[in-house]
């Protein structure tokens, strides 16, 4: 089995140890806190994008599906051979 160490160190160096570790945990909780939030707002950049994508293919599509609001031009007399 292993042997503990902790019989050797006096109750300062195992609050310094705890100090260390602490701080450790501190800066890993920030650096995860930091790309959570670079991580939400790419994504809701990215869903913006997409959302405005769409929506200018959707308006294309109705633009191509729309009948032509202008009158059909008559045909000259002369084009149809009689």
């Amino acid at each position: 089995m292993k042997e503990d160490k902790s019989e050797d160190l006096t109750p300062e160096q195992l609050l310094q140890m705890i100090d260390l570790q602490l701080a450790s945990q501190r800066s890993q909780r920030e650096q995860s806190g930091r790309n959570r939030a670079t991580l939400l707002v790419g994504g809701i950049l990215f869903i913006i994008v997409m959302a405005g994508a769409a929506l200018l293919i959707l308006d294309q599509m109705l633009m191509d599906i729309k009948p032509d609001k202008r009158p059909a031009a008559a045909t000259p007399a002369g084009v149809d051979g009689k």
